[in-house]
């Protein structure tokens, strides 16, 4: 749950860690949750697939384009029929 604390300086976003899993280091791995658009980046002598992901714990002004063969490979359930909305 996303909440934004006051300060002198304005609100400012803090997050509720009990929902997430941290490690003894106090890190964690961000799991993506949806797959929302595909584009095909151009460059001079090759094509890369790319695909626009949703984030877990992040809103929707924070989505990236990542590799499709990357996001594959470390995801697959992502790509199981239903998941993608294009």
């Amino acid at each position: 749950m996303l909440r934004l604390a006051e300060s002198k300086a304005g609100p400012r976003p803090t997050v509720d860690l009990s929902q997430i899993d941290l490690s003894e280091d106090f890190s964690y791995e961000e799991q993506p949750i949806q797959i929302l658009d595909r584009k095909v980046q151009q460059l001079r002598n090759k094509s890369i697939p790319k695909v626009l992901v949703k984030w877990q714990f992040h809103n929707d002004s924070e989505l990236t384009w990542e590799r499709e063969d990357y996001m594959r490979d470390r995801f697959p359930y992502l790509f199981e029929s239903g998941t993608i909305l294009t």
